[in-house]
């Protein structure tokens, strides 16, 4: 097992697409940053509560929300890539059983999630920072920035966890392009619009796309609210948590938790999935 997990370690750091897919993650990451501080003087109320909005906490998930997609795609090429390039067949002759691959691609992919997740928290939170006159009250306090990075971390994490269960199973380098941005930004986008006001619109919150999210945003959104309100945050409109959650990702009401909960079994699912078929997959 030591040895397959160094050979992907040097398949991943001899090769540009690891640091090709976490440019955009840092760009993104600074970019909401920068404009989701920069856009609080729009909010009157800030001087009506004589409070520093705490706009850092949602700039995080916000930029997080978009990152993990490109965490999925660097976790999707795993497999596809080796198909791709056609060493799937030495890398599954040099380890018995084929499950040994997977484990070992899981490993190393996981600690490359968390150098995603900590360039998006860091970057995201330089933005808010340069953003806003490098006012920390941004951030709502230490402990609010660190469990809401904490969790942007731990999202980009099963992301690419995820992803890497999704390119077992695809096998395809288009393919496992392709398919997640459809689904994320056009697919789920509909069925969103279609559950809700149904008798199911509960089922939201749990679709893949919007459990991903709800594990930042569950959190940032709750946690601005009451740094903002404060003690009158148990009266403040249903309508103003929806607002935030329209813009920043996530479901008024639904805690953060579950949203980890659910999309922990879509990756198991597709791990699952990928070991199933990638054991059992011809390669020539």
């Amino acid at each position: 097992m030591i040895g397959l997990i160094k050979a992907e370690y040097r398949k991943i750091f001899t090769t540009s697409l690891w640091w090709a897919l976490l440019i955009p993650v840092v760009v993104l990451g600074f970019g909401a940053g920068w404009l989701g501080t920069a856009f609080g003087g729009i909010i009157d109320m800030v001087e009506e509560l004589s409070a520093s909005l705490p706009l850092g906490l949602l700039a995080v998930a916000l930029s997080t929300n978009f990152g993990t997609i490109f965490a999925l795609l660097f976790g999707a090429m795993a497999f596809a890539g080796e198909f791709r390039a056609k060493t799937i067949t030495t890398t599954y002759l040099t380890a018995n059983p084929r499950s040994g691959v997977l484990w070992a691609k899981l490993i190393v992919y996981a600690g490359g999630g968390v150098i995603y997740g900590l360039a998006n928290v860091l970057f995201a939170s330089l933005g808010a920072l340069l953003g806003t006159g490098q006012d920390v009250a941004n951030f709502g306090g230490f402990g609010s920035w660190l469990s809401v990075g904490g969790a942007g971390v731990l999202s980009m994490l099963l992301w690419t966890l995820l992803g890497v269960g999704f390119g077992a199973l695809i096998a395809n380098s288009v393919l496992v392009v392709i398919l997640p941005l459809v689904y994320k930004f056009v697919v789920e986008f509909i069925l969103s619009i279609s559950l809700a006001g149904t008798a199911v619109s509960s089922l939201g919150p749990y679709l893949p796309g919007a459990a991903g999210n709800g594990i930042v945003s569950n959190l940032a959104v709750p946690l601005f609210v009451s740094a903002v309100a404060g003690a009158d945050e148990p009266n403040t409109p249903r309508m103003a948590f929806e607002l935030l959650h329209l813009f920043f990702g996530g479901t008024y009401g639904h805690p953060w938790w579950a949203s980890l909960l659910t999309f922990l079994g879509y990756t198991a699912v597709f791990v699952a999935g990928g070991w199933f078929v990638g054991t059992r997959r011809d390669v020539a």
